[in-house]
């Protein structure tokens, strides 16, 4: 039964003789984080990865995965005597996660496509001083996103894209991010 389900979400019918499954969508972001309330400052990159499998003509449903720096924080270094000896790294933030994305593709021009999408799943925010590892929560989150695809070919298609993400708890809650948006498959760019 669950096997079915999984399957019936990607795009294999029931009675389907040849069992082939759907190509899925892939996306690639790239980008920046802004906006983070509750961090070291300054933000950082950002870069996720999801495979997109198409419902209908204009909905598309799939799994992501991204890491999101969250920023650092630079302290000085104090000698003897209080001698200001320059800026050292502080705490750096960053969070890690695996989600599940839909998105609505809009109609559009044949030039710009709009969608929007919202994603629901775990994040895993580590704080961190030159690698060591100083704290971690875990929690739930979700995000909302707007974006603009320019379709290159039918299996190649760019564009941007912002999201802003809410975690359920620990810090930081509310971030933003802002990223360029590269995706290949079929349907790409529809």
């Amino acid at each position: 039964m669950a096997l079915g389900l999984a399957l019936g979400a990607i795009g294999v019918p029931a009675g389907s003789a040849s069992g082939a499954v759907r190509t899925p969508d892939v996306v690639v972001d790239l980008g920046h984080t802004l906006a983070v309330k509750d961090g070291p400052g300054g933000g950082g990159v950002t870069f996720g990865l999801s495979l997109l499998w198409r419902l209908e003509d204009h909905f598309r449903v799939g799994l992501m995965g991204f890491v999101d720096g969250l920023g650092e924080r630079t302290n000085r270094l104090i000698g003897e005597e209080g001698a200001d000896l320059g800026p050292v790294a502080g705490p750096y933030r960053a969070a890690r996660g695996v989600g599940v994305r839909l998105e609505a593709h809009l109609p559009g021009t044949h030039w710009i496509e709009p969608h929007l999408a919202a994603s629901w799943g775990f994040y895993r925010v580590e704080d961190n001083v030159r690698g060591s590892l100083i704290g971690s929560d875990d929690a739930a989150g979700f995000g909302l996103g707007v974006g603009l695809l320019h379709p290159l070919n039918p299996h190649h298609a760019a564009g941007v894209a912002v999201r802003a993400q809410q975690l359920s708890r620990g810090q930081p809650r509310p971030y933003l991010t802002a990223a360029l948006e590269w995706r290949w498959g079929m349907g790409a760019g529809d």
